[in-house]
C-alpha cells in the first residue's frame, strides 16, 4: 500500500491540520511577548503544506504564490526600515513606542516584523522542498 492510501495517514493528516494551522498563528500571534514568533510559525506552516503536497503528489498552490509571501515579508521590512529611516535617520528607528492594549498588541512593532518573518520562512520552506524535488541531474563536468 502507498503512503498516500493508507487510511489513517489521510484522515489524521485531514483532522490534525486546522489545528496546525492554528498552532502557527499562535506561534506568530505571541512572538513579541514569549518565545516563538515568525520564524518558528513559518517552519510549522511551510513543514504543514511540505506533508500535504508528499501525501496528495500534487502541488496545494503555485510558485508564484510563495514567491510572492515571500517578497511581502521583505517588502514589509524595507518599509519598515525605510519609514524608520526617515522618521529618527536611524533603520526601524521609532517603531518602539507603537503599543496596544492587552498582551496581544502590547508590542505593535514586534508583531510586524513576526508577520514579515513568518511570511519569508513559510513560502521559503514550501519552495525549497520544491526545488529539492525537482532538481535534475547535473552532467558530468568534462
Amino acid at each position: 500500500m502507498e503512503l498516500k492510501q493508507s487510511p489513517i495517514i489521510n484522515i489524521t493528516l485531514r483532522s490534525v491540520f486546522p489545528f496546525v494551522i492554528l498552532l502557527s498563528f499562535q506561534l506568530f500571534s505571541y512572538g513579541a511577548n514569549s518565545p516563538g514568533g515568525g520564524f518558528q510559525a513559518g517552519v510549522v506552516l511551510g513543514t504543514m503544506v511540505v506533508i500535504l503536497e508528499i501525501l496528495r503528489e500534487r502541488r496545494i498552490y503555485s510558485n508564484a504564490f510563495y514567491q510572492g509571501m515571500e517578497v511581502a515579508g521583505v517588502l514589509i521590512l524595507l518599509l519598515f526600515c525605510l519609514i524608520g529611516w526617515a522618521l529618527t535617520g536611524h533603520p526601524f528607528g521609532g517603531f518602539y513606542e507603537w503599543r496596544g492594549s492587552g498582551l496581544l498588541f502590547s508590542n505593535v512593532y514586534f508583531w510586524f516584523l513576526n508577520l514579515a518573518i513568518y511570511l519569508e520562512v513559510a513560502g521559503s520552506i514550501v519552495l525549497i522542498f520544491r526545488y529539492f524535488t525537482e532538481w535534475k541531474d547535473e552532467p558530468d563536468a568534462a
